[in-house]
This record gives C-alpha cells, sequence and structure tokens, in this order.
C-alpha cells in the first residue's frame, strides 16, 4: 500500500495543467468506441513530451524498420524539434492530445522510457495504483538503475515489464524492488543498438552532470540546500570547474573540444552557464543530440548520471565529480550496487584540482582505459551486441 506521505508529496509536485488533463482525458474516455479498431493491439512509445533521443525512440525506430506488421505509434509535441525524424519513420500522436489519451485506453501495450510516459503522468498514475485503469506498462528506462531509487518499487508502479541492461542492475531490482518473478527483464536498452565508437572525437570532453531533485520538485529539499539554483553550491562549483585556469590551459595545449551538457531537467538554467570561458561549449539539448555526443567523445565527466554507463558500454573513461555527495545521498538517491568510491572505473574526487590532474593523465594517454576496465565492462554487461530492441520485441510479441 502507497504511503500517505508519498501520496502527499506527490500532490505539491502536481500542476495546474495536470489538472486540466481530466477534459480529454474525459472525452477520450466517452469515445473509446469509435476508435477500437485503430488503437487496439497497437504498441504506444514514447519518451519525454517533447523529446525522441533515447531508448523510446530507439525501439519505435526497430519497430518501424524491422517489424512493420505491428502497429507502432509514438506520442510527442509535434512543434518539438525531434519530431521531424519521427514523421520520417512512421505516424505520431501528439502528446497529451485526445489521441494520445484514445490510445493509451485503448493499445495492448504502453512503452515508454519514463515511468510517467504517458498523457499525463499523475492522472495516470491516480488511475493505475487506484485500479481504476490497468494498462501493460512496459518501462523501458532511460539509465541503469544502479541507486536505490525508490520512486521506482513496485508499491509505486505498475509495470507489465521493467527493462534492465545491466546484470548487478538486474539483480538489485529483483531482489531489493519488490516485483513478482517476471516482471524484470534483462535484455539490453535499445539506445545500445546504437553505441559505435568508430566515429570517436580523439579530443572531445563530455561533461555531464545530472539533475538535483530540489531545484525542480517542491517536496525535495531541506534547511541544508538552497532551492535557489543561481545561489547553489552546484552552480557555484561547477562554474568553477569549468573557469579553471588549469582547465583551459589543459584545453590548449591538447587542442580538447568540452561541451558541458546539462541535464534535460536543468537546461531551464542553462542561461546560467553563460559567462564560462570561451573554450567551454555550452550545449542546448534543442541542438545537441545527446546520443551522438556521448558516441563521438574520448571520454566523460559525471557526478551520478547513469549515462556514464553508455560509455563503459564503449569501453571510453569516465570521470566522477562529486563534491555533494552527502546532500545528494540524502534527498536524492540512496546508494545501491555501484560503489563510486570501489570500481574499476573511476574514482570519486570531491576537489575540481584533483579532478583536472586525473583528466590531464587520461589526455597525456590518449584517453586509453586499461585493461581492467575493459574487464569491468564485461562482467556488468550480459549483452553486448545489437539486438537489444529484438529481445524486448520478442518479449512482448510472446505474452
Amino acid at each position: 500500500m502507497i504511503k500517505l506521505s508519498y501520496i502527499l508529496d506527490r500532490i505539491r509536485d502536481v500542476k495546474p495543467s495536470d489538472y486540466l488533463s481530466v477534459f480529454p482525458m474525459t472525452a477520450a474516455f466517452l469515445m473509446k468506441p469509435f476508435y477500437k479498431k485503430k488503437y487496439a493491439g497497437a504498441w504506444l512509445v514514447c519518451e519525454e513530451p517533447a523529446e525522441a533521443r533515447d531508448n523510446g525512440y530507439h525501439f519505435f525506430k526497430y519497430m518501424c524498420e524491422k517489424q512493420p506488421q505491428q502497429k507502432c505509434f509514438y506520442a510527442i509535441k509535434q512543434k518539438s524539434v525531434d519530431a521531424k525524424k519521427l514523421w520520417e519513420l512512421g505516424e505520431t500522436i501528439e502528446y497529451g492530445s485526445i489521441r494520445h489519451w484514445l490510445a493509451y485506453f485503448l493499445c495492448e501495450y504502453n512503452i515508454s522510457s519514463q515511468k510517467g510516459g504517458k498523457p499525463n503522468a499523475p492522472m495516470c498514475a491516480f488511475m493505475e495504483m487506484n485500479g481504476i485503469f490497468k494498462p501493460q506498462n512496459v518501462f523501458l528506462q532511460h539509465g541503469i538503475t544502479k541507486d536505490h531509487a525508490k520512486w521506482l518499487y513496485a508499491d509505486k508502479c505498475k509495470f507489465k515489464y521493467f527493462i534492465t541492461a545491466a546484470i548487478p542492475e538486474d539483480q538489485m531490482i529483483r531482489e531489493d524492488y519488490g516485483y513478482p518473478e517476471g516482471i524484470v527483464q534483462l535484455t539490453g536498452f535499445p539506445r545500445y543498438d546504437a553505441l559505435d565508437s568508430t566515429d570517436t572525437k580523439k579530443n572531445r570532453v563530455l561533461i555531464m552532470p545530472t539533475w538535483r531533485y530540489w531545484f525542480n520538485l517542491k517536496s525535495k529539499g531541506g534547511d541544508d540546500v538552497k532551492e535557489d539554483f543561481l545561489q547553489s553550491d552546484y552552480l557555484k562549483k561547477w562554474l568553477a570547474f569549468l573557469n579553471d585556469q588549469a582547465l583551459e590551459e589543459l584545453a590548449d595545449k591538447y587542442n580538447l573540444e568540452i561541451i558541458f551538457f546539462l541535464h534535460r531537467n536543468m537546461q531551464r538554467y542553462i542561461a546560467a552557464f553563460s559567462g564560462v570561458k570561451k573554450h567551454i561549449n555550452i550545449a542546448s539539448w534543442k541542438k545537441y543530440d545527446i546520443q551522438k555526443l556521448i558516441r563521438t567523445s574520448a571520454i566523460m565527466v559525471t557526478d551520478y548520471s547513469s549515462v556514464y554507463f553508455d560509455m563503459i558500454y564503449m569501453e571510453k573513461p569516465i570521470l566522477f565529480y562529486q563534491f555533494d555527495e552527502v546532500e545528494y545521498r540524502k534527498y536524492q538517491y540512496q546508494e545501491g550496487w555501484f560503489d563510486y568510491h570501489n570500481n574499476v572505473f573511476s574514482d570519486s574526487y570531491s576537489e575540481k584540482d584533483e579532478l583536472i590532474n586525473k583528466l590531464k593523465d587520461f589526455a597525456e594517454n590518449k584517453f586509453i582505459v586499461d585493461d581492467n576496465y575493459i574487464d569491468g565492462c564485461r562482467a556488468i554487461f550480459k549483452y553486448l551486441d545489437t539486438n537489444n530492441s529484438k529481445r524486448i520485441y520478442e518479449l512482448l510479441s510472446r505474452h
């Protein structure tokens, strides 16, 4: 049973626009009998409302190109910069529209890289958790689950399948998250099918910090973290690192192309980084494809973002800059199976000078990883092929 405190927290994060979704939802419910032929048996795919560049997109692309006999629809905001490439693949639906609700009510599977990948996340969660409507949700994830993300526990989710990509991840979720046998499925991520390191730019450094709950959600944070982003340690620490003289000298010496890419939930704050030194490229999500950046980068610097597993998958080096680990563990995620202080991939650095020195070491050695790193990669991933989408398709087709 869901705890009352959890419900109250979710209510605090509900926006006025969420309540307005009752109107297209009601209209779709009344129109269902007239659209059964179109949407019954279909597979509905999405990610964030305006995005198509993660596991949802790659799975949809696979379905359109390899399994066209199966009806598939992709829900996205039609004004999105990503909508055009979907139009070239198959049929799309305006995210949050009456049609989206119709497809949600009538489809065989609702497939998304987001837990809230539905016409309206709060409204759909309310119906699903209270048994009002029981769709077959397939959770593709948008990153390997390495921490104890309690919002993904079985008592807070209704999934037909929970897709995993790493062996220890799969084991942790099976043992600790409370799902019945058969829900958690280790198939690999669809986007990993497109991970190819042959076009790596040998001098590209990708910096990708993840978000912090307390800047976006009213229900998160506390007295020891600032909710005002412009006054936060997060901004101060990253600006200090990006503007560090030693980093500039390193970039000049090795002709490094340094790209700073904020998490999509932090892109609203991108203007706060506009004053960094000229050798840093502050990347907007509208102009840069994150998957292409990952494929073409020689090394990644992050804090806690699970996107570093994409780099590990390609056997590329990573560095962890973790200046707020205490706060992160207190207010965001509790540590799960991955230990940042005891692994073969990277140490955890809390000071920018240590981080820059390690980045210098990698630059001097042309960003080559050692054999222990490669062995660690192969110990984590069961599948290192391009058949992840195929395995998911075969799983869904069997049931």
